[in-house]
């Protein structure tokens, strides 16, 4: 069979996230948007005018059973994320999948197994990691121009919208994957181990309730030799999302990590040992293209990654731990 040329996407849902992802596969060389699936029909088809979509599907069992899909983005609440991943892998369907990836550990393990068995390549929709910034400040890293890192701190929050519907908002119900640790404190926990490349030996974790779920969480995290990191996400704080990382020999400080505040100027600051700082600026490539790009290339380029979902994997996994630790009041470790 000859390779394509380009990789076809379908998309489950017509979530808030896709008016983001959906320009992004137009805007990706290597990537085609073919297809939407929603169990509103009504929506999907205005969806897939307003995101030139040419197929419709009104079930998404219908959008993974076609032949002309290589890939599948999936946006759904973070409970039905295990269900179709894993039927979309069965179909021989590559999967982007938004974070958090589960409700628990043990169904992310479980999808990302499964895409392994079927072959198929499998990404989390944590869109920084792709961005020109984040691989400067990897090569940085790379370079030891930090010394030995011993200390990461960050931060991600934002002002819950008022007009927020509680019945309809899965955020806000824990069976569904709400909170704010798994929605904010995903990202500063998965920067965390992107950066030291290793897991937690301990984790704390204290949270503010409400309606069931944490509106704001605290979590600590040791490591081997000394180091730790320690984050906060809310949605009771204004909007912050910054991290640093402090070593031996000076600091990286990106107050926009996840996101940069204005996308035509994406930068960083690295401070020496006496506090001096120099400035980095990178390209501004849109991250969601990049994301999708990349994913794209790797499917075309032939087979799947053994690591494909390791990062997100331990990522959930301490979360959940620091979810355990949040109700028992305790300092708990991970086997």
């Amino acid at each position: 069979m000859t390779q394509p040329e380009v990789v076809r996407w379908g998309v489950l849902g017509t979530a808030r996230i896709t008016r983001r992802v959906a320009p992004a596969i137009h805007a990706a060389p290597s990537a085609q948007l073919v297809a939407i699936a929603s169990r509103d029909v009504s929506r999907a088809k205005a969806w897939s005018e307003k995101y030139e979509a040419p197929v419709v599907s009104d079930s998404y069992e219908a959008l993974l059973a076609r032949d002309d899909l290589d890939a599948i983005y999936i946006p759904l609440p973070p409970h039905l994320h295990a269900e179709w991943t894993i039927a979309a892998a069965r179909a021989g369907k590559h999967v982007l999948c938004e974070k958090p990836l589960a409700v628990t550990a043990d169904d992310a393990a479980r999808m990302i197994a499964v895409c392994r068995e079927q072959q198929v390549h499998f990404e989390e929709g944590v869109m920084w990691y792709h961005h020109p910034r984040t691989t400067r400040i990897r090569e940085l890293l790379d370079e030891q121009r930090l010394g030995e890192i011993r200390k990461i701190t960050s931060a991600f929050s934002f002002p819950w919208q008022s007009t927020v519907d509680p019945e309809n908002e899965y955020r806000l119900k824990k069976e569904q994957g709400g909170g704010s640790l798994l929605d904010l404190g995903w990202y500063c926990v998965g920067a965390t181990l992107w950066v030291l490349r290793q897991t937690p030996l301990t984790v704390f974790g204290q949270q503010t309730p409400s309606t069931g779920v944490d509106d704001s969480f605290c979590g600590q995290l040791t490591f081997s030799d000394g180091v730790s990191a320690a984050f906060d996400c809310s949605r009771q704080l204004t909007s912050r999302r910054w991290i640093e990382i402090a070593g031996t020999e000076g600091s990286i400080v990106c107050d926009d990590f996840t996101r940069p505040w204005n996308e035509q100027k994406c930068r960083f600051w690295l401070h020496d040992k006496q506090g001096a700082a120099t400035v980095f600026e990178t390209a501004t490539d849109n991250q969601e293209t990049c994301l999708v790009e990349n994913f794209s290339r790797r499917i075309l380029s032939g087979s799947p990654n053994p690591q494909d979902g390791a990062l997100a994997l331990r990522t959930q996994q301490v979360i959940e731990q620091l979810q355990n630790s949040a109700a028992s009041g305790q300092k708990l470790s991970l086997d």
